[in-house]
């Protein structure tokens, strides 16, 4: 007599998940890839950002008129704005890159499932 009758079912429902399990496992390895990418970036964004920062105060503590000012003003805000939009551009290409490899590896797994269901 089987001493344990009950994990025939759990090893059954094991056998059929452990295709998601593998998904699962997988990607979370590559989520903490990506969010250790991503938080080295911010960090760095945001020290290149407060150095840009120091340097413009000096700058406009530099002025000798209302039209340097104006010119050193209008120059930091720009160079802030190309580099807040390219930033916001990596992290949208690492998000999608994401979820590309998200719906890939989801895929494949289902592939897996549907090629063991049919043996």
């Amino acid at each position: 007599m089987d001493k344990t009758p009950g994990l025939a079912p759990l090893e059954a429902w094991l056998s059929l998940n452990r295709p998601v399990f593998a998904a699962m496992t997988e990607l979370n390895g590559r989520f903490l890839e990506q969010m250790s990418k991503a938080n080295n970036e911010w960090l760095g964004f945001v020290n290149r950002r407060l150095n840009e920062d120091m340097a413009a105060s000096q700058r406009f503590m530099e002025c000798k008129t209302v039209q340097d000012l104006f010119t050193a003003y209008s120059e930091f805000i720009q160079r802030a704005q190309q580099q807040y939009q390219a930033e916001f551009q990596y992290f949208a290409r690492l998000n999608q890159k994401l979820a590309d490899e998200t719906a890939n590896v989801m895929k494949s797994r289902m592939d897996e499932v549907e090629a063991d269901i049919r043996h």
